[in-house]
């Protein structure tokens, strides 16, 4: 039952912000949604879990969501400041070079924080 009411957490998520996406094109809207509700599941599960109880969150739940939220926040950011930029002139360069660089952070970020958050046993 606890898994269930985690999926329409994340099902109802995900379509409100494929809804709500405004001037977005349905695929960034979808890619968007899925994120939104993969965060939302983990918390809905944290929150769950301290209030009521639950066997469905694993022992480092919490630290997996601060991996994830860091990782996916500096992977969008260092892609929209490279994109941002100036250098080069054509727009499709400046997004494939925010996103190499994004991904490469965002994947740096992810290790980094994988190996000093979740130690070796």
């Amino acid at each position: 039952m606890d898994a269930v009411l985690c999926l329409l957490v994340m099902a109802g998520t995900w379509f409100w912000v494929v809804k709500q996406r405004g001037e977005w094109n349905l695929w960034v809207a979808n890619l968007a949604g899925a994120g939104s509700s993969v965060v939302t599941g983990i918390v809905f599960t944290l929150i769950y879990g301290g209030l009521i109880g639950t066997s469905m969150a694993t022992q480092n739940l919490d630290r997996s969501l601060v991996v994830f939220m860091t990782s996916a926040g500096v992977l969008a950011g260092v892609w929209m400041w490279v994109a941002n930029r100036r250098q080069p002139e054509h727009p499709v360069a400046r997004q494939l070079l925010g996103a190499v660089c994004g991904f490469a952070a965002g994947m740096t970020t992810l290790t980094f924080l994988a190996v000093n958050y979740f130690p070796h046993t």
